[in-house]
């Protein structure tokens, strides 16, 4: 099996302001970068590691972002895992998960390392047309 996994850290995707709060606008460009990046023939399977990040997604903040996915589909074809702090409750995670993927993506919420690591490396079969 070949394991093609793109990592993340919060730092390269999450922005915030001076104030502490995330800051929506830059961290979707740095969604599009990625995506830009992602495009064929890469197609990374990507693991963004949120532990360490300062601000929060609200759940209209994962709505954008999944837009953002959804207008960049070829881009994000592969797995998407979020690695939360062990701390967390995974909410907003959950959110992106059942979002995305009643669009068609995978995306998946972890606290742990080793299990999203193994999830990235487990085959799938998402349609084409998905």
């Amino acid at each position: 099996m070949d394991l093609n996994i793109r990592l993340i850290h919060a730092h390269d995707f999450l922005k915030t302001t001076h104030e502490g709060e995330l800051d929506l606008k830059t961290s979707k460009q740095m969604l599009l970068k990625l995506a830009s990046e992602n495009a064929a023939p890469r197609q990374y399977d990507i693991l963004i590691d949120v532990r360490r990040a300062t601000g929060r997604f609200t759940f209209t903040d994962v709505a954008e972002l999944v837009n953002v996915m959804i207008e960049h589909r070829e881009s994000f074809r592969s797995k998407l895992a979020i690695l939360a702090p062990p701390e967390s409750t995974l909410e907003v995670a959950k959110f992106m998960e059942l979002y995305a993927g009643n669009r068609g993506f995978q995306v998946k919420g972890f606290r742990d390392f080793e299990e999203a690591m193994s999830w990235l490396m487990t085959s799938s079969d998402l349609k084409a047309g998905a």
